[in-house]
């Protein structure tokens, strides 16, 4: 009876001793995968940043853009006056600009049609944008001493003696008998049009500029988002930064 109560408590400590061996056992297998994962983990980080900036826009690496657009509501209640109007606009800019990077992947991978279609829309428009100011240079261009149709064109002032009125003609009529285009309004109107024209085609580039300078901006941000580089840069890292990205080292 004593020998089967020994056997009994024998098996009951091995089978104890089993458990703790497996749950050991367990523990060094989760300890190797976490610090297996860790080493991966900085090993990842390591190759993130040494990548160049341009490599990183094209999505080869976790980044934190999508993180930063998810948190555009929290932002926008936040700002005020400008800021808030920025931050606004920042979207928009930002998810075409993310929309453009998608699109010129899908054209190296797949090469579809579509895709070089949604594409060509986007630099089209672009470029017709930066051609605005081009329309008030068409009023300089036309009316000056250089060009030859000038000379078929006269203002309701006209004082060129070949042009005056006759005794049984007009002065409307004379132009039109010697092929002349008699204007309705006079010299002086025109310098007035001139004027504001400039203005316009100033007031035009001015917007253009600002503009473009804003995309611009709004691009190197959303590198920067892609890349991993949140918060502020100093001087030489963000010129270095522009650098990577202008010349695609």
């Amino acid at each position: 009876m004593i020998y089967g109560q020994g056997a009994s408590l024998n098996i009951s400590f091995n089978r104890l001793l089993a458990k703790h061996e497996i749950i050991n056992d367990s523990y060094k297998t989760y300890a190797r995968q976490k610090y297996t994962n860790h080493g991966m983990s900085r090993n990842i980080k390591g190759d993130v940043e040494k990548k160049p900036a341009h490599s990183l826009i094209r999505g080869d690496c976790l980044n934190h853009f999508d993180a930063y657009m998810k948190d555009y509501k929290n932002r926008y209640a936040k700002k005020k006056g400008l800021a808030k109007l920025d931050c606004y606009y920042e979207k928009k800019v930002l998810k075409k600009i993310n929309n453009i990077f998608e699109i010129t992947d899908n054209i190296r991978n797949n090469n579809k049609f579509y895709n070089k279609k949604i594409y060509n829309k986007y630099v089209i428009r672009l470029i017709l944008f930066c051609l605005i100011p081009c329309i008030g240079l068409l009023i300089p261009l036309f009316f000056n001493n250089y060009n030859p149709l000038m000379d078929k064109f006269c203002f309701n002032d006209c004082t060129v003696q070949a042009h005056k009125a006759v005794q049984d003609k007009t002065i409307e009529k004379v132009h039109e008998e010697n092929g002349i285009f008699f204007a309705s309004i006079s010299s002086e109107h025109f310098k007035i049009i001139a004027i504001m024209n400039g203005l316009f085609v100033s007031l035009l580039l001015i917007i253009v500029l600002i503009v473009v300078l804003y995309i611009l901006l709004k691009y190197i941000k959303y590198a920067r988002l892609r890349a991993g580089k949140k918060g502020n840069m100093s001087v030489k890292d963000y010129c270095n930064f522009c650098k990577e990205l202008i010349t695609a080292k």
